[in-house]
């Protein structure tokens, strides 16, 4: 053996023990590393609980939005402090003395004196390389006295989050409240524009849900601009494409549209009316429990697929 030989040998040996060990061990601290992180988050969650959608507690919750609450907007006194009304009821039953959320509260725009805030809650409490947003409007149009559609949609989102507590995905879920989505067309615009900075800010969007109006029976319907868009092709089965106007939130730039003009992957999901009905008439109808509760299921179910659920815990 010559005397590079003899002196490279005893490097070679420590090479071949050190490798496997170095992988041992780096495989080892990943492991650790990850039920650290999965225990990190069931320790934030410790005081949530997941409850499955119960159709009298979701039909309360839409009574108190749009009767208690009432008209959501900045027209007059009584309706900007319905506004803030809805945003305390958001807080606190999402919040983590009720179903176990952090909430973010964020400042929205000012009229005058008075700012409605947005608010933030996600279901994974960390981000993701991809994730799912779920936009859910707490104002109400000025020409109605109740705003019984989006108050089907917060009722609606409640009884999701509920669902969706402690539940493993490989994408985040993040619900957004905001106000001014049914306001004057400026309002809604620079509200869109503030979403989008949100969005961006945040990273990872692959899908925005607009939650329109819950109130009626059938199949959600999507209004989208873009048929490649994960909705159509994860929950084909549930959601009916369209690009009728005539389900807009509020006629010419209707707000997911605007989000979408501003490049976020956005649509609106709704239920349709089985018969043509006007705004006025869909405030003033009588939503059955059982629809309320068949209307959540169905947006949980799209959700769960679009967030990729899994079994593992």
């Amino acid at each position: 053996m010559t005397t590079d030989a003899r002196t490279s040998w005893p490097w070679a040996k420590i090479l071949i023990v050190a490798v496997p060990v170095w992988l041992l061990v780096s495989g080892g601290v990943g492991l650790v590393l990850h039920f650290h992180y999965q225990e990190k988050e069931r320790q934030e969650q410790k005081h949530a609980y997941r409850k499955d959608i119960n159709a009298k507690s979701l039909a309360d919750d839409f009574s108190k939005i749009s009767s208690w609450v009432g008209a959501r907007h900045h027209q007059t006194a009584e309706a900007r402090s319905g506004l803030l009304r809805m945003a305390s009821m958001i807080e606190g039953a999402l919040g983590v003395n009720n179903i176990g959320y952090e909430v973010t509260k964020m400042a929205g725009k000012a009229q005058g004196d008075f700012t409605a805030p947005l608010l933030l809650a996600d279901v994974l409490r960390r981000k993701t390389k991809e994730e799912i947003w779920l936009i859910v409007p707490y104002d109400s149009p000025a020409s109605l006295p109740r705003g019984q559609a989006s108050a089907s949609a917060v009722a609606v989102s409640f009884a999701v989050a509920q669902s969706l507590v402690g539940r493993s995905f490989e994408r985040n879920v993040r619900f957004l409240y905001v106000p001014m989505a049914y306001a004057d067309e400026q309002d809604r615009l620079d509200m869109a524009a503030q979403v989008q900075r949100v969005i961006a800010v945040q990273g990872g969007a692959i899908q925005v849900l607009v939650l329109g109006s819950m109130l009626h029976e059938g199949k959600l319907t999507a209004l989208t601009r873009d048929a490649r868009q994960p909705l159509l092709r994860e929950a084909a089965d549930l959601v009916t494409a369209s690009e009728d106007a005539e389900i807009c939130l509020q006629g010419d730039g209707e707000f997911s549209s605007l989000l979408f003009e501003m490049n976020v992957p956005a649509s609106l999901l709704l239920k349709k009316p089985l018969a043509e009905m006007t705004a006025g008439q869909e405030d003033s109808m009588e939503p059955g429990t059982v629809v309320l509760a068949q209307s959540a299921s169905d947006v949980l179910e799209v959700l769960t697929r679009l967030a990729g659920y899994s079994q593992k815990k």
